[in-house]
């Protein structure tokens, strides 16, 4: 049962917006809606729904405010089951339906690599909060809000290297699909631009026994470990690594910096230094577009994380695009604008976000340290760390 004061919080949510409703919902209901779409990883290993959750409740508070041009948003996020087949099937759907202006807010582990032609044929402009494969950071209609996991994987060797000052760095990944050979060349091309020894790579399968997987990493004597993984083998490889790794940092990457993974490392974080890799500004962060971020969470009992900061700036900056235009909302229109607009500037990132008509888009490539302590994140670094 929920707590007496989140059903407070959440009465009193409903019944302001429902205040806000009254004069502008009836005249948004006289339009047809705008469809935005998402093609996500709700189920499978690693799989997770923040940032779709997070793109949803933004467009409710949109909704509840009367729509865009009097037209609400109807969201509609497809499960790719981390399946290609599935993924390739519910992209064709949100292609083949005409009222699809953009996709906005999903996170999933493979769809980019199995879609993006089609998405470029269709002109039709995905904006993930968090891209995974690596065709999403280089495709012309993709545009992913978080750096993702190799370029933060880059900037994580390089506050290892710089910071931490660790020269014998150990880098442990899980072979996810498509992912294995993108790691192997951020890793090497970190190492050519930084001058540096090659860390070494273990890769493994999600089925393995990781006590062997931990023996072969022990025995690298490394002075560092940079895991890849998103949240749930990140926390499994965290408790069977130990004691083996005992003394030696662990930098994990964005997807961990949740208040889930805060709470299950914080015995660990008593006696081991744990960090994680925020591509966003820190929750603590003051900034408006922050606090506006952690009110929605509250009022959504979403749990914060950076992939609900990324499907919360996905939304956002979609909204602020559309209601910038002074045309019919549709998916050509939205796909002109977005071509010659600043996506992003809002904050909560290092820098602005651009797309471009011939995909050299200005993307998120920054990320900041957090160290786990006393069961919260801190920052562990004063500035971001730019790959």
């Amino acid at each position: 049962m929920a707590p007496a004061g989140g059903r407070a919080m959440r009465g009193s949510v409903a019944a302001a917006s429902l205040a806000l409703c009254a004069g502008t919902c009836a005249q948004a209901a006289d339009k047809p809606p705008i469809v935005v779409g998402a093609v996500s990883s709700l189920s499978g290993p690693g799989a997770s729904s923040a940032s779709v959750q997070a793109a949803r409740a933004y467009f409710d508070t949109v909704n509840a405010a009367g729509g865009i041009q009097g037209r609400r948003i109807d969201y509609t996020v497809v499960d790719d089951q981390m399946r290609p087949d599935v993924a390739r099937q519910g992209a064709a759907a949100l292609i083949d339906d005409v009222r699809v202006v953009a996709l906005a807010g999903g996170s999933s582990v493979l769809e980019c690599g199995v879609n993006h032609a089609r998405y470029a044929q269709a002109r039709l402009f995905n904006l993930p909060g968090a891209g995974v494969d690596p065709a999403c950071f280089a495709s012309s209609h993709i545009a992913p809000m978080n750096a993702g996991p190799y370029v933060s994987t880059a900037n994580a060797l390089t506050f290892v290297h710089q910071v931490l000052q660790r020269a014998r760095i150990c880098v442990v990944s899980p072979a996810l699909p498509g992912m294995t050979d993108a790691f192997t060349q951020a890793v090497n091309d970190w190492s050519r631009r930084m001058k540096a020894a090659t860390p070494s790579l273990d890769v493994y399968r999600l089925e393995d026994a990781l006590p062997a997987v931990v023996q072969r990493v022990a025995a690298r004597q490394c002075q560092a470990v940079v895991y890849t993984g998103p949240e749930g083998p990140s926390l499994a490889w965290m408790r069977e690594s130990h004691p083996a790794l005992a003394g030696i940092p662990v930098v994990l990457l964005t997807a961990s910096y949740t208040s889930h993974t805060a709470r299950w490392l914080s015995d660990l974080a008593t006696t081991e230094a744990i960090y994680a890799m925020a591509e966003f500004d820190p929750w603590s962060s003051s900034s408006m577009q922050t606090t506006d971020w952690r009110r929605l969470l509250v009022a959504s009992q979403i749990e914060p994380s950076s992939l609900s900061q990324g499907g919360y700036i996905a939304a956002r900056a979609l909204v602020q695009v559309m209601r910038g235009m002074e045309v019919p909302i549709t998916r050509a229109s939205v796909a002109e604008t977005l071509e010659r607009t600043t996506l992003w500037s809002g904050g909560m990132m290092a820098h602005p976000l651009r797309v471009a008509a011939d995909g050299r888009h200005a993307l998120n490539r920054s990320a900041l340290p957090m160290r786990l302590i006393d069961g919260k994140w801190r920052v562990a670094h004063h500035g971001w760390i730019t790959d």
